[in-house]
């Protein structure tokens, strides 16, 4: 009886050893963490910014000063800067801008043994913005007020002068596409057309020199640009 016991608890323990040393011998499942997912970062427009812009523009007078076509066109370089603020609704870009530039857009013509320039040497613009954002492309349209001045500078060539400056004011229509370069630093290229109402020029001569004929003249301004902004 004794020895059928010890028997039992022999083979017992020869099972059991056997079985912890199998238990042992199977790997333990390795848990590992879920890669963490990043997104990638969402470009905003919104913000203040500022930045310069050059350009070349066309300025057609409408009209009869008495010195000739009743309509001539200008044409010269142009550059300045401009500051605004972008706001950003899911991909719609809503802003303001004000932008200015001095100007060489002229016109020059003989005029018996002298000449006649007709120059308008700054534009002005101040315009509500709206665009469609594609990520770090913006295209966008303008609209707002425009400012320009006309400056008349004749000569006859024998001592007879006459000159005439005159402030316009009109509407500026715009379009163009804007690229981020960087997270701060982006590029523009943008047409205007500015429209302005008719003016009657206001002469001063000297030298026996007159101006007779004058009548109202109407300015229509296109400029194409390229510019840089900075966005805070």
């Amino acid at each position: 009886m004794h020895r059928i016991l010890a028997c039992g608890v022999g083979v017992f323990v020869a099972f059991a050893s056997v079985g912890s040393a199998s238990a042992a011998d199977i790997s333990r499942p390795a848990y590992k963490a879920a890669p963490y997912y990043s997104p990638a970062p969402v470009f905003s427009w919104t913000g203040f910014y500022i930045g310069a812009h050059g350009g070349y523009g066309w300025s057609r007078f409408s009209g009869d000063a008495g010195f000739g076509p009743e309509s001539v066109t200008g044409r010269g370089w142009l550059g300045g800067g401009q500051i605004g603020y972008n706001y950003q609704i899911n991909q719609f870009v809503i802003g303001a801008e004000i932008d200015a530039a001095w100007a060489d857009v002229k016109r020059e013509e003989p005029f018996l043994a002298g000449s006649v320039r007709l120059k308008n040497d700054y534009f002005i613009t101040a315009t509500a913005r709206i665009g469609y954002a594609f990520d770090r492309t913006l295209v966008y349209g303008k609209i707002g007020a425009a400012w320009t001045r006309d400056k008349w500078d004749a000569s006859d060539g024998l001592g007879g002068t006459a000159t005439a400056s005159n402030n316009r004011t009109g509407w500026a229509f715009g379009a163009g596409v804007e690229y981020a370069l960087w997270s701060n630093w982006s590029a523009k290229l943008e047409y205007n057309y500015l429209m302005f109402r008719g003016v009657t020029p206001t002469f001063t001569t000297g030298g026996g020199l007159a101006v007779v004929g004058t009548a109202s003249i109407e300015l229509d301004t296109q400029i194409v640009k390229a510019g840089l902004n900075y966005r805070f």
